[in-house]
């Protein structure tokens, strides 16, 4: 009986985990690019994918609170590995992408157009 209840506390955890980032579907602008991204549902987290060459550049980032995702980032300009961070307020969506354990970091806000 318990270990059915620690299972059922599992999977509903990672529905919620799941629901969250489904719950921020939707088209973003990158301004810097004039591209547009998806983000959806991706390996029960967070996915961005770029619509037009369908290259995913995050997928299963963890919701931490507050609207923030963390997961690893893939740069459309250089194909590098990041850590970054997703945070979503309203129609902005905050990015972040670091290296050398957050030393350095490049931040870009896009806005939703879907």
């Amino acid at each position: 009986m318990i270990r059915k209840l620690i299972l059922l506390a599992g999977v509903v955890a990672m529905s919620a985990s799941v629901a969250s980032a489904a719950d921020l579907s939707g088209t973003w602008l990158r301004p810097k690019t004039g591209k547009h991204v998806q983000s959806y549902s991706c390996g029960g987290g967070l996915g961005l994918r770029v619509v037009d060459t369908g290259k995913v550049i995050m997928c299963g980032a963890k919701a931490v609170g507050g609207g923030k995702y963390q997961g690893t980032l893939t740069s459309t300009e250089d194909g590098n590995q990041y850590s970054g961070t997703v945070t979503v307020a309203g129609s902005q969506l905050e990015l972040s992408g670091c290296v050398l354990g957050g030393l350095i970091c490049k931040n870009e806000t896009w806005s939703r157009v879907k």
